[in-house]
């Protein structure tokens, strides 16, 4: 269900509300082990799994300053009910083993922003400033997620009685530049960070695996030359820092080298390509 309320030509007001179904995956309802290469772990499947279901609920303010630009602040809140989680136990060997499982009910909230501005309006009497040829954008969100295990107190799977739901980040940015130069010249810097996130839900026997987060950083530019022939560059991840799969055996909700367990480390190089187009 989605409600619009138009202000005036350029702001509107949004509210929704819907209901999804997630369905477990084949493997998820797999009624055998299968080793997974990815993380280096063996995990187990549960053809009992039921289907998890969602409430959401949203609510928008939009502002349309001009063609292609936007501000816009939004929050919602999301009602889970029998979430699938990947979960982390010992086995009877002594090893790590995962496996999946419905758990208790969970609850998502949060805000979000999101900001798209040429910058043409810094210098408006000016038609010939290079500011209209600049665009900003940022996007922000803030989740607080909680997964409610009271009803499992006392059960050797699960060690607090609430805890982030596995896979969501508190907060999620992106940003970028753009610039489209009138002589057929483009380009764009780009950020992306998620915050540090539960990649394996713990039990009392192992403690969460947690992914850190990772500052990215992308560039591109293109150049048009006869509207017919593009030359273009990409740099991918500028700053190629580590992926790191952790277990806070401290617990100060952050990657201590040394003191905590790096589950796994998977390094990153920089990706560079160059494309030659031309248009008949």
């Amino acid at each position: 269900m989605n409600l619009i309320y138009s202000l005036t030509n350029k702001i509107n007001f949004r509210l929704s509300a819907s209901k999804t179904v997630s369905r477990p995956e084949f493997r998820e309802l797999a009624p055998f082990s299968f080793y997974n290469f990815l993380n280096d772990n063996l995990t187990s499947g549960d053809p009992t799994l039921k289907r998890a279901s969602i409430n959401n609920y949203d609510a928008r303010f939009e502002f349309f300053p001009g063609a292609g630009q936007i501000f816009s602040v939004s929050a919602f809140y999301k009602q889970f009910t029998n979430p699938i989680e990947l979960i982390l136990r010992t086995g009877t060997s002594g090893t790590p083993e995962l496996y999946y499982d419905n758990v208790g009910n969970t609850k998502n909230y949060g805000a979000e922003f999101e900001y798209r501005m040429n910058l043409g309006f810094l210098n408006s009497k000016d038609s010939t400033s290079f500011l209209k040829d600049i665009t900003l954008y940022a996007n922000a969100s803030i989740i607080r997620s909680s997964v409610d295990l009271s009803m499992y107190a006392g059960q050797a799977e699960y060690t607090n009685s609430a805890r982030p739901l596995q896979g969501q980040s508190p907060y999620i940015i992106n940003a970028g530049i753009y610039y489209s130069a009138p002589k057929d010249v483009n380009f764009s810097l780009s950020y992306n960070l998620v915050g540090q996130r539960i990649s394996i839900a713990g039990s009392i026997q192992e403690p969460s695996v947690w992914e850190n987060g990772r500052n990215v950083i992308d560039f591109q530019i293109s150049k048009m030359f006869k509207k017919k022939l593009e030359l273009k560059l990409n740099v991918k991840d500028l700053l190629a820092q580590d992926l790191i799969y952790f277990q806070d055996i401290n617990k100060n909700k952050k990657y201590d080298k040394g003191t905590d367990s790096a589950w796994q480390e998977i390094t990153f190089g920089q990706t560079v390509s160059m494309s030659l187009k031309y248009n008949f």
